[in-house]
Order: structure tokens, then C-alpha cells, then sequence
């Protein structure tokens, strides 16, 4: 029963990719009937065979949901071509380029939405787009073509984009009105306001950066600085996720029970703060999965500490899979993109590295190096190669993926979180301390240990991805090779270790009989 929701999480997306690549639409009604018929009949088995019979209902779900994610229909093709109009609502948090603003649009008389991007004055580009704003668009649409080897089409087909328009000058998009949702027009209008007050004063490599590490949002950034942070394979650490989150939660976790709260009060604030994080953010994958698993281990925690489960009930493992059933069940076409399968098997891959029966494995090589070093380091040299065991578990799981969408693997990876990580954190808490002060008009030095942190990571990235054999490419037979050999491995460890345990819980039993 303790893997359930793992396995349940993986026939649901075993059943969605069955149901995008091999099953038509007109297959939907099928499966949910089939997956009815077996609900019905659940209760009619014997005990043994419910879970199985349960997972196949998940598995069908899948697939009914996966067959729902068809093509566009022929006709909206052929009319994209010939609009020079649009009028809609702005759905997505705008990216904040330096000449840019590109958001989602929904139109009002068409049936997939567009993707906009606007060439405006720097002077204009805070505030012009908010979130619910109803604008008209002049400006030709076309249908998206990939390039370089990437499949932009099936991109914005998998959100629910069938065409982009691109428009110049001031007069392009004007405001109609605005939709009643206050909350969410208040988050995107501080997220705005904050990444103009990092170009106000940070330089423009270091405001890029902090757009990029504080709020996810990577479109200030040259192509030579995406390129370098591609090169290294530090790209996840401009994508607001569980590390992101973690890092501001431990502290906020550190300071709340340091005043003695109870997980039972501690959580709800947290979670606020969680809540905080999405407000200004928006909606990113890999910051909704980390939420989502914090929100489900935080539930786990406060009905521990109330005494309604037991606390050995709570299983990191099975937040990941809720999350993960919860994305799918939302946007099934998320399966297939690599920001989705990245955060997912690098979290799995912490995850498996810290199980119990993994820990034992590497946890006495790393007390027995700690301990060799000067008492005054040992702690430090403890944190050090934890922190090296997380690198190399979020390696292992991600690597496979990385390889398979973009040919490339990153042998430096491992040495280059030891250095990235720890400063990251620092600059994150700088940042967030920082951002709190211009707010209170305190005065813009209150942003210097923030820029002297992004200079540092600046700097440092910059070093890694000169190193030779940063980027090695690889082709996807590679990849499918490495992430079958990581399967093996964990595989083999956990069979190996419950041996082991049912070895000694068998000796540990005669010794008793024969005591």
C-alpha cells in the first residue's frame, strides 16, 4: 500500500501517452466506459486483485484523457492566415523582455488562443499588458514553424496555442477593458513593478538575472547568457522551482519553529507564504509541482500532529505522485514536455537518494570523510558532500531527459552545484531582503549584497561553461542507455537491501525460536 500513489501516478501517464500517440479521439467514450465497467466490479473481488483492478481504471482514465488532446480543427488553419485582427483577453502573466512583451491571448471568436509578442519603447514595456486585460491586436497571424530541430508547433499545440502574431509600435495593442479578478491582476501589476525596479538599479546583466532567478522569467537574458547557462546546465537555476522554493521555506520553516510553533500552526503559515510565492510568480510547472508537494506533505504533517494518521504515513514520495496526477489531470500534454519530465525525475531522483535504503549505502562513506577533516570543517565537509549526494541523485534522474530533448550531457554538473547552490541561496535571501527594503524606501544600497552575489554567479558561469567538456554531445540511444542503467542500479539497490532486511528479520526470528 505505501506505493499506491507511485504506481498510480504511473499508469495514469503510461494511459495519457498511450492515448496521445496511438488513440483516436472517437476512443474516449470507450475507455471511460471500460474504466466504469472495472469500478463497478472492484467490489466483487477478492482483496488481492482491487489495487491491480484499480490501477487499470487509473490507466484507462489516462488514456480517455490523453485521446482528448486533439489537433486544432483543419478550418481554424486556413482562417489563421487571413487575420489581421484579434480581440481577446490576456491569460498569462506577460514575459518582460528588454523590448519585448509576450503573452497568451484568447480570442474572443475562435476556439485555441494565440501567442503575442509586442515590440514596444523600454519606457512602455511595465504595465502596458497585465493579466486579464481585454485588448484588440493589429497585426498578421501565422501559423508556427519549427526550427532548429524543435517542434514549435506541438509546443504551443500542448498549451493551447495554434499561432503567433508579432506587432511593432505603441498603437499595435490597445486596452479595451479589464476583467473583475482583482487577485490576479494585483500579482502580475507587482511582478511588473518589481522587475522595473531591478532594471532601475541593478545593471542589465544583473537585472536579467534576477528576473531570471527571483521571479522564472528568463526573457531579459541575451542569447549569450542562455547560452551559457545551457553550456553549464545551470538552466534550473532560472526556473522558479522546488529549489527556489526550498530555499525561502527552510528559512521561514527555521525561523517559525525557532519560535516555537507547533507543525500544526507552523504549515498554514508556510503555506501562506507558498501561496505568496504562485501570487507574484504565476502559474510555472516546475513551481506548481513543488507547491503541490508541499501542500500535500504539509496537509500529511498537520493531521500527524493532530493525531488523525500516523506520521510514518507521510511519504515525500507520494507527494511527487499526487502533484505529478494532479498536473496531468489538468494538462495531460504536459507529460511530454521536458520542463515536465525534468522537474519530476530530479526531484525523483533526490527522492530515491535519500531513501532509507539508499542512504545506507552512501551515508558512512560520508560521516567517515567528514570526520577526517579538522573538527572546526567537519560540519561544513558533512553539508559539502550531502549536498554532492543531492547534485548527483538530481543528476541521475535528469540526465536521461536532458540527453533525450537536447543532446547533451554535463559531465561538471555535479562539481558545479557544490559552488552554484549554496550562492544561489545566499542570493535569493539578499535578493528577498533587498526587494523588502526598496519597498520600504529604504534606499537602493539596500540591493548591493544582492548585485555583488550576482556578479559573483555571473562570473562564475561564465568560468564553467569555458571549462572543456562542459557540453559533450549525445545521441538518444544514449540517453534511453543511462536512464536504463539508473533503473538498474536503484532497482538493484532496493532489492538488494530488502534482502538484506528480510536476511536479518528471518535470523533475528530463529535466534528468538531457538532462544
Amino acid at each position: 500500500m505505501r506505493y499506491t500513489l507511485i504506481l498510480a501516478a504511473l499508469a495514469y501517464a503510461f494511459g495519457i501517452a498511450l492515448g496521445e500517440v496511438a488513440l483516436p479521439g472517437s476512443w474516449m467514450p470507450a475507455m471511460l466506459i471500460a474504466a466504469a465497467a472495472l469500478l463497478l466490479i472492484t467490489r466483487m473481488l477478492p482483496e488481492a486483485f482491487r489495487r491491480r483492478v484499480l490501477l487499470a481504471v487509473v490507466f484507462l482514465v489516462g488514456a480517455a484523457r490523453g485521446t482528448g488532446e486533439t489537433d486544432f480543427p483543419a478550418w481554424l488553419s486556413l482562417r489563421a492566415q487571413g487575420i489581421t485582427e484579434v480581440r481577446g483577453e490576456v491569460t498569462s502573466y506577460p514575459a518582460i523582455g528588454q523590448e519585448t512583451i509576450s503573452f497568451t491571448l484568447r480570442p474572443d471568436s475562435l476556439p485555441a488562443d494565440l501567442r503575442v509578442t509586442w515590440r514596444v519603447e523600454v519606457g512602455d514595456l511595465y504595465g502596458r499588458i497585465i493579466l486579464g486585460d481585454r485588448v484588440r491586436v493589429e497585426g498578421p497571424v501565422r501559423l508556427p514553424e519549427p526550427f532548429e530541430g524543435f517542434d514549435y508547433p506541438t509546443y504551443l499545440r500542448r498549451r493551447g496555442i495554434f499561432a503567433t502574431i508579432y506587432v511593432e509600435g505603441s498603437s499595435a495593442v490597445q486596452g479595451l477593458a479589464r476583467t473583475s479578478d482583482p487577485f490576479g491582476r494585483m500579482g502580475d501589476a507587482f511582478r511588473q513593478q518589481l522587475v522595473q525596479r531591478f532594471r532601475e538599479h541593478l545593471s542589465p546583466q544583473e537585472a536579467a538575472l534576477a528576473q531570471g532567478l527571483l521571479l522564472g522569467d528568463r526573457s531579459g537574458m541575451s542569447d549569450a547568457w542562455v547560452d551559457r547557462f545551457e553550456m553549464t546546465g545551470l538552466m534550473h537555476i532560472l526556473a522558479v522551482s522546488g529549489l527556489h522554493l526550498g530555499i525561502v521555506l527552510a528559512g521561514a520553516w527555521f525561523g517559525l519553529r525557532l519560535l516555537g510553533l507547533r507543525p500544526l500552526w507552523a504549515y498554514p503559515l508556510v503555506g501562506m507564504l507558498v501561496l505568496g510565492f504562485l501570487w507574484v510568480v504565476g502559474p510555472r510547472v516546475s513551481l506548481i509541482r513543488a507547491s503541490l508537494m508541499f501542500a500535500f506533505l504539509g496537509l500529511g504533517s498537520v493531521l500527524a500532529d493532530a493525531g488523525w494518521i500516523p506520521r510514518r504515513s507521510i511519504d515525500p514520495a507520494n507527494g511527487l505522485a499526487a502533484a505529478a496526477i494532479t498536473i496531468l489531470a489538468l494538462s495531460p500534454g504536459q507529460l511530454f514536455e521536458s520542463g515536465f519530465q525534468l522537474s519530476f525525475a530530479a526531484t525523483a531522483g533526490i527522492l530515491v537518494a535519500f531513501r532509507p535504503w539508499m542512504r545506507t549505502r552512501w551515508l558512512p562513506s560520508v560521516e567517515r570523510m567528514s570526520d577526517r577533516m579538522p573538527k572546526g570543517l567537519q560540519r561544513t565537509a558533512r553539508a559539502l558532500l550531502t549536498l554532492a549526494v543531492v547534485s548527483l541523485g538530481a543528476q541521475a534522474g535528469a540526465a536521461p531527459v536532458v540527453i533525450w530533448h537536447f543532446g547533451t550531457i554535463h559531465p561538471w554538473l555535479v562539481f558545479a552545484n557544490l559552488l552554484v547552490v549554496p550562492l544561489v541561496t545566499i542570493a535569493i535571501w539578499s535578493g528577498l531582503v533587498g526587494l523588502l527594503g526598496l519597498l520600504l524606501e529604504a534606499g537602493a544600497i539596500v540591493l548591493a549584497p544582492f548585485a555583488w552575489m550576482l556578479a559573483t554567479l555571473a562570473g562564475l558561469v561564465s568560468g564553467l561553461s569555458s571549462l572543456p567538456g562542459a557540453a559533450l554531445e549525445a545521441s538518444r540511444w544514449v540517453g534511453l542507455w543511462l536512464g536504463g542503467l539508473v533503473g538498474f542500479v536503484t532497482l538493484l539497490a532496493y532489492v538488494s537491501s530488502s534482502s538484506r532486511t528480510w536476511y536479518s528479520t528471518s535470523m533475528t526470528s530463529s535466534s528468538v525460536e531457538e532462544g
